[in-house]
């Protein structure tokens, strides 16, 4: 059986992105013993890495369609699987679905997630547009217009698909409302990386040089939607070193989010992988974290996590362990924050409880999804 795996922008410096390849990779390889896997991926080590056949990150990176039908014509199936492209770039996965269904290969998804907003960028009027819209006050017109057009287009692809799993409830809900009720429920496939809770590792050649017994502070502020008040971000920082444990920067973008930290006095983990960030977490009490797969990484490492939202999705992810996000990249109490983390710091609670009961359910819900799917696969034919 061939499998083309695709559908997100892979091979992009997002450590998170690779987290759930491989998760996916690892799960159907365990379900599906004699299946030749293929990755869309701007990342060609990817073939070595995981054990794949890779072909070009078709509609990202700045690659168009072109050879993808004949690319995904070889295929028994095509998955489009995690992150939340339903929200941040629909028209691409759309467009990847309906020309692997002409082309007659079985479509699914996998794993995607849903922000409660989508993207401005293709859902929001702008600039010029946006004046010109609000002065004839055609401004709401205009972008509820946008939003039918792409509910007209779900609800035409989605029901050709064989299946489709989101990754939470709340993202199965945003989809019903934005044209497609009948998508179930799994979870993200970065959980399958993980080994349980209190995975404390010796040091090794992916973390920082001289790390030490202390206390520390994993963190990481992405570049995109940036933290507006990075003063507060600095005053986070030096509470911390002024309580004795250190802040280590998990750059969840090894090279934008990196040089972020960097600027902000944080100095950075050398790896880049997801082996790499779960080593890291593992030596943290707490993680701080306005990227999802920053908190996944490290509840798979058995490292509570604390999030600023950028989207719904840090709060859907937390909602899990019964907690919510400090705030949002534009609107934060960081001496709150601050409070918190150190708290955090010195006293884990019920962390672990709390842990192994979120992940018996996420788990619960993956292997009932992780069925259903290699169900369909091997009861279509395919």
């Amino acid at each position: 059986m061939k499998i083309l795996l695709g559908g997100i922008p892979l091979g992009c410096d997002n450590i998170g992105d690779e987290a759930i390849i491989a998760g996916v990779v690892k799960m159907l390889k365990e379900s599906l013993l004699e299946v030749e896997l293929t990755v869309a991926t701007a990342d060609r080590a990817t073939a070595d890495i995981l054990g794949v056949n890779v072909v070009p990150p078709f509609g990202f990176a700045g690659h168009g369609l072109d050879g993808f039908e004949d690319a995904v014509r070889a295929q028994d199936a095509y998955i489009w699987c995690g992150a939340t492209g339903l929200s941040d770039y629909p028209h691409v996965a759309l467009d990847l679905l309906e020309t692997a269904q002409r082309a007659g290969v079985a479509t699914f998804i996998w794993g995607v997630g849903m922000d409660d907003e989508l993207n401005p960028v293709f859902f929001k009027a702008s600039g010029k547009r946006r004046l010109v819209l609000r002065c004839l006050g055609l401004l709401g017109w205009y972008e509820r217009r946008l939003r039918g057009t792409l509910a007209r287009r779900i609800a035409a692809v989605l029901p050709q698909c064989r299946g489709v799993w989101l990754r939470d409830p709340q993202s199965a809900a945003m989809l019903a409302q934005t044209g497609f009720p009948g998508a179930k429920v799994a979870a993200d496939s970065a959980i399958l990386l993980g080994n349980g809770p209190d995975k404390r590792h010796a040091a090794d050649d992916t973390q920082l040089a001289a790390p030490d017994s202390r206390h520390a502070l994993g963190l990481c502020i992405s570049t995109q939607r940036q933290v507006a008040d990075l003063d507060g971000v600095k005053g986070l920082i030096a509470a911390v070193r002024e309580s004795g444990a250190r802040v280590i920067g998990i750059p969840m973008n090894p090279k934008t989010d990196r040089s972020l930290l960097e600027s902000l006095g944080v100095e950075c983990i050398s790896g880049t992988t997801p082996e790499a960030v779960m080593e890291a977490a593992a030596k943290c009490d707490v993680v701080l974290s306005s990227r999802l797969h920053l908190l996944i990484l490290a509840a798979n490492a058995g490292t509570p996590g604390l999030g600023i939202a950028r989207g719904s999705k840090l709060a859907n992810w937390l909602s899990n362990f019964g907690s919510t996000v400090e705030g949002s990249v534009y609107d934060c109490d960081w001496n709150k924050v601050t409070e918190h983390v150190l708290a955090a710091i010195k006293n884990r609670g019920d962390w672990d409880a709390v842990r192994d009961r979120a992940y018996a359910e996420l788990t619960s819900r993956l292997e009932t999804a992780r069925g259903e799917l290699i169900a369909l696969l091997k009861g279509d034919g395919i």
